[in-house]
């Protein structure tokens, strides 16, 4: 069953600011109906024998949005029904349900968000929570409160939640039931029309939920806006990160006694600091037509592992809307890993990861989209190499606006 104890308070939190505005507003449903096939070459993403798989899906999304004068409100239930049983498929079935209510006033934005979700652990954009394809249950919770104090001072504080959980790894497992919250509040100066200075901290605790790990983290980040022209803008921060580690072992040890040696297990702390530098840099046109994105980052994330990862990503995403009917998209990236194990090992690892896709819109409510990408990663302290091919094509219908109230 889903956990959703950690979206309980955000979505009690919604419904009572919703409560105060629900005769004036208005509802409206937006429901998409599609089919999808895929084929990939390496569906598990296995460092063994293995056949290429080709598997089918139906997709359901019905987004409900409610509007007021000062309120906003957004429920977004998607589902996924694949033809293939287990985790381990890139159709494989998930269920999401998001909720996220919006307050606004003449200074400030109130948002309260929570999800919960029960999909795979086997990601596709393969950039957190492993390569084992099994059952994989979240909740989430967030708050966010942006506060415009001045014409140039702007505060905006987020507190977010995660609770994760795995299900039976076959084989050796890997991935370790955690837990992750954090508190981030940033402070912005605008200097001129087209650049501010931002100041931002972040505390973090992360925890395996058997309590064997624990990594409390805090950063301090320094950084500024600049909108270089009308379509392109720079955005860039940097700063220091500190992370304590601890890791509950049981060690066995030779001892004597009267009737002999004999093996005793005697638990065992081990206790470890990741000190560091971490960056952001994004270098992005918004145009009507051609969005581009170059994004260079390193950061510390929770992950499946036993504790958090530090990541070196390069990014770089385009889209282009071709014509009326046509739109075109790429994503290559390139990340470098470094992930902790629950044993106090550490995995390093690089991803190569290209994708290209193509929009085509058939009719006023027919959609055609089709994909293609290959991954590859490196374990390099294991010596083991993986690698993917993929190809998908999806169908999805957009039914009419459906307004209520």
């Amino acid at each position: 069953m889903i956990r959703r104890g950690l979206a309980l308070p955000c979505l009690l939190a919604a419904g009572m600011i919703q409560s105060r505005n629900v005769d004036a507003g208005v509802w409206g449903v937006d429901p998409v109906v599609g089919i999808t096939g895929d084929y990939s070459s390496n569906p598990a993403f296995l460092d063994l024998p293995h056949a290429a798989g080709a598997n089918g899906a139906l997709l359901l999304d019905a987004p409900v949005t409610y509007t007021a004068n000062d309120f906003k409100l957004f429920v977004d239930p998607s589902f996924r029904v694949g033809d293939a049983s287990g985790y381990s498929s890139v159709t494989s079935n998930y269920e999401h349900l998001n909720v996220k209510g919006e307050f606004d006033t003449e200074r400030s934005v109130f948002t309260a968000a929570a999800g919960a979700g029960r999909d795979s652990s086997l990601y596709y954009d393969y950039l957190f929570n492993g390569t084992v394809g099994v059952r994989r249950d979240s909740a989430t919770a967030d708050l966010n409160w942006d506060r415009q104090f001045t014409e140039r001072i702007d505060v905006d504080t987020d507190v977010n939640a995660t609770r994760v959980r795995y299900g039976t790894v076959a084989g050796v497992g890997t991935l370790v039931d955690y837990s992750y919250s954090s508190i981030t509040p940033t402070l912005s100066w605008a200097t001129t029309e087209r650049g501010k200075l931002t100041l931002a901290a972040s505390v973090g605790r992360y925890n395996s939920l058997d309590g064997t790990t624990e990594s409390r983290n805090g950063n301090l980040q320094v950084g500024f806006v600049r909108k270089l022209s009308e379509l392109w803008s720079l955005t860039a921060t940097g700063g220091y990160s500190r992370a304590l580690n601890r890791i509950d072992v049981n060690e066995e040890f030779l001892v004597f006694t009267k009737n002999g040696p004999a093996i005793e297990v005697i638990p065992v702390r081990l206790e470890s600091a990741q000190n560091g530098t971490i960056y952001s840099v994004n270098l992005s046109r918004q145009g009507s037509l051609l969005l581009v994105n170059a994004i260079a980052s390193r950061q510390v994330t929770p992950t499946g592992f036993a504790l958090l990862s530090r990541q070196n990503i390069l990014e770089l995403k385009a889209t282009d809307t071709l014509s009326e009917r046509w739109s075109v998209g790429g994503d290559a990236r390139y990340v470098k890993s470094q992930d902790p194990l629950l044993q106090g090992k550490l995995i390093d690892s690089t991803l190569k990861y290209f994708a290209l896709s193509a929009n085509w819109q058939w009719t006023e409510h027919w959609m055609v989209t089709m994909a293609g990408s290959r991954v590859s990663r490196d374990y390099q302290s294991i010596n083991v190499h993986l690698a993917a091919n993929e190809v998908s094509i999806t169908l999805s219908r957009q039914f009419n606006h459906i307004k209520f109230q």
